[in-house]
């Protein structure tokens, strides 16, 4: 009874005792939230002084910058350039002389020899004027001789009249007219003489013309086109408005031309060697020279024509085709060669971020030269060896230390 008694007057009342519960479960539940927070917060702080002391390092670290170096380039210079393949000689035959083509023995494709037969023309009317000039040739011939034995007889009747004048058996005047009679019989003689040569002169022009009736090839080459047929009408001196009746080439020796740049044009010279292939079999090189040149440039395109003779035995090369040539020169200018990117464009002026010996860049006005899409020729303002910056950006202020990271070369 007294334990009991006890026991009932220590224990704490039923309200203070919910109070004391519902406090430690907020207690509770703090510290929880209070350890979730530090979990979740503490890396993420430890993360990010990381990252401020990395960014410090960094900042204290000088920026890294690709680098490469000016290097001068080769004494001779190597160029493919385009050219166009033309015959070494190339003609159009007209006719020259008036008929019917009476047949041809040659035809597109073939290859001729000089003097060789082509075709021949029949010329009735030229062939029947050369027999009418013949034999007037012959009865001029008769003629002189006729007007000279008139010639004959009145120089004797002069010297008749002469000596019967003198002796008083005739008059002045008969005597006069005898001496006139003798001059105009000479002038007859040289009269008729010159009209054999007029005869001969004629005979000549249509034994010409009639020797055209035969066609023949003037040099060795190939028959590239046709355009008559037997019994064709042809007519001589009108080529404005009578076809041919072939074109020859000859190719066993090839012309190209090319036109060389200016920056290239005073290294081509003749006797220079040069190197001819088809784009679409390069394994295969013609050895080729220069054989001459304008010797001026186009002012429209700043290029010297240039021609280029290409033996070409087996008809490998032919004209007309899209050739390529390359020609090797020496260089007069030894320009530096740097990477394209190294270029900075600023007022536009070029320049380039040259590293000293401190890493330190400093950039340097240049000139350039050709450019070769990758890389770039200076040809003032860099000297070789110098390390240049790649991509020095506008981020670079002049005198900014970098670290160097060299380029990788080809």
């Amino acid at each position: 009874m007294v334990g009991e008694q006890l026991t009932a007057a220590t224990a704490p009342p039923p309200a203070r005792w919910g109070s004391r519960r519902l406090l430690a479960g907020a207690v509770l539940f703090a510290v929880l939230v209070g350890a979730g927070l530090a979990a979740g917060t503490l890396p993420r702080l430890i993360q990010d002084r990381a990252v401020r002391e990395q960014a410090a390092v960094n900042a204290a670290q000088p920026p890294r910058v690709a680098v490469a170096t000016a290097t001068r380039v080769a004494p001779d210079a190597e160029r493919v350039l385009p050219g166009n393949a033309l015959p070494l000689h190339e003609i159009s035959i007209y006719p020259r002389t008036t008929g019917y083509l009476k047949w041809w023995k040659v035809d597109r494709g073939d290859h001729v020899k000089k003097g060789q037969l082509l075709a021949e023309i029949a010329t009735p009317e030229i062939d029947a004027q050369l027999e009418q000039a013949r034999a007037t040739l012959l009865q001029d011939k008769a003629n002189v001789i006729r007007a000279k034995a008139q010639e004959a007889y009145a120089i004797a009747d002069e010297k008749r009249q002469k000596f019967a004048y003198d002796s008083l058996a005739t008059s002045r005047n008969e005597y006069d007219l005898a001496v006139a009679a003798a001059g105009v019989a000479s002038a007859t003689v040289k009269a008729t003489e010159a009209t054999l040569k007029v005869d001969e002169a004629n005979i000549l022009r249509l034994e010409t013309l009639q020797s055209f009736q035969k066609i023949t090839a003037d040099f060795d080459g190939v028959i590239t086109a046709r355009h008559i047929d037997p019994g064709a009408l042809v007519q001589a001196d009108t080529p404005s408005t009578t076809r041919e009746l072939f074109h020859l080439m000859q190719t066993d020796i090839i012309r190209v031309w090319v036109y060389v740049p200016q920056t290239f044009s005073t290294a081509v010279k003749s006797g220079l060697a040069a190197t001819v292939f088809r784009r679409e079999d390069p394994a295969r090189a013609f050895a080729g020279t220069v054989a001459r040149t304008a010797d001026a440039l186009d002012p429209n395109t700043r290029t010297l024509l240039t021609e280029v003779h290409v033996a070409n035995p087996d008809n490998a090369l032919r004209p007309g085709m899209y050739l390529q040539v390359k020609f090797t020169f020496d260089r007069s200018i030894f320009p530096v060669m740097i990477p394209s990117a190294a270029i900075v464009i600023r007022s536009q002026t070029p320049t380039v971020g040259v590293l000293d010996a401190n890493r330190a860049i400093h950039y340097r006005t240049v000139q350039l030269g050709r450019d070769y899409g990758a890389e770039v020729e200076v040809t003032v303002g860099l000297n070789p060896g110098e390390t240049v910056a790649v991509h020095p950006g506008d981020d670079l202020p002049d005198g900014t230390v970098v670290e160097p990271v060299p380029t990788p070369t080809k």
